[in-house]
């Protein structure tokens, strides 16, 4: 992780900032290891009175976390200052007054992710003689290529998405509903991990796979069905990004010939992604490949993933983006035909000179 801080800061410090006060979740869970408790992402906490923050200088990190979370910052690498915000029994604290005690920053050209940070936490480094410089495009931009231990990460999402589309294999059973498919894999992938994660994880079936996939609902499976299933597991500070289709059955001539066209083209897309390609080039040839089945995918033909689940380079049509070693990307053509269905196929891998690796090794099979 200290190598990846170290990344971001030479990005910082080409832009003449001072520092960083960062408070994006996925950017703090990527750069220093702290995460939020899984069960907390979908709602507000009541205890705190700022979001947990990472203040980078030239010389060193900090994590300032309130207390609930404090326990939450022992893996990482970087010293944390807790800011007491709440008491279980007594006064409690003025919650406020403990973060600004908490909080030190010097004046100067200050780095903030504008797009996540509170207005109140903004008009306290402003009070402090901090001039806020939006760089949520520098943070980003700068973990474009990935580091070694970034791609580590990856991996390990990686097979917590392979994990759910084999569980999807096996558990696909007439009768059974999305729903408990969808919890049939999600248990196979907390048993993975050792803990539960989060997860994006759609399990469409039957005609309705023709929208590209939906939460998962209360339709049982029937013999003959497609079943469409997109995860994207994030552990670690990282995510993955996956879609496989199965029939429930024995497939069809046609069900056989669709996806075999789809596997042609997503592994067309992974061989045409070479360090100098041009993304919208790439997204283009491909289409092309499957030009002979008319209309097929309105949605991008691929992007890159890391720390978010979609990031730049994007491959899609118009695209100038240069596809750089060391990227990983995911591809996903599909095809859809209403009143059928629709299959999509799709891999996360690291671009590379020798050749690109994948990183989601799970086979593409009905």
């Amino acid at each position: 992780m200290t190598e990846v801080v170290d990344r971001l800061r030479g990005a910082l410090e080409r832009e003449n900032l001072d520092q960083a006060v960062l408070s994006h979740p996925e950017t703090l869970a990527h750069l220093a290891g702290f995460e939020r408790p899984f069960e907390d992402w979908p709602v507000s906490d009541p205890f705190t009175a700022a979001p947990p923050l990472l203040v980078i200088t030239p010389d060193e990190a900090t994590l300032v976390v309130p207390t609930f979370y404090a326990g939450c910052a022992e893996v990482s690498p970087f010293s944390a200052v807790v800011a007491r915000t709440h008491a279980f029994v007594g006064t409690p604290p003025d919650a406020w007054a403990e973060f600004e005690h908490a909080l030190e920053v010097r004046p100067g050209r200050t780095g903030v992710e504008a797009a996540a940070l509170p207005l109140r936490v903004a008009e306290l480094l402003r009070a402090r003689g901090a001039e806020l410089v939006p760089v949520d495009r520098i943070v980003v931009e700068a973990r474009r290529r990935k580091l070694p231990v970034e791609i580590d990460a990856i991996r390990r999402a990686s097979r917590l998405a392979d994990v759910v589309q084999q569980a999807v294999k096996d558990e696909a059973q007439p009768g059974r509903t999305e729903a408990e498919l969808a919890g049939l894999a999600q248990a196979a992938m907390y048993r993975e991990a050792g803990r539960r994660v989060p997860a994006i994880l759609t399990v469409t079936t039957g005609e309705a796979t023709c929208t590209g996939g939906d939460v998962a609902g209360p339709r049982a499976l029937r013999e003959g069905d497609l079943v469409l299933t997109d995860t994207s597991p994030w552990i670690g500070g990282a995510w993955s990004d996956t879609a496989n289709a199965v029939v429930v059955g024995n497939p069809s001539a046609e069900q056989r010939r669709i996806f075999d066209a789809v596997r042609a083209a997503l592994e067309h897309a992974i061989s045409l992604c070479r360090p100098g390609a041009v993304a919208g080039e790439v997204d283009r040839a491909v289409r092309e490949s499957l030009a002979e089945w008319g209309p097929t995918y309105a949605h991008h033909t691929g992007h890159g993933i890391g720390a978010s689940w979609c990031e730049h380079p994007l491959l899609i049509p118009g695209s100038e983006d240069v596809i750089e070693a060391d990227m990983v990307l995911a591809v996903e053509p599909a095809i859809y035909r209403e009143d059928w269905g629709g299959i999509r196929l799709e891999h996360v891998f690291v671009v590379r000179a020798s050749g690109n690796e994948i990183l989601t090794s799970f086979e593409h099979t009905l």
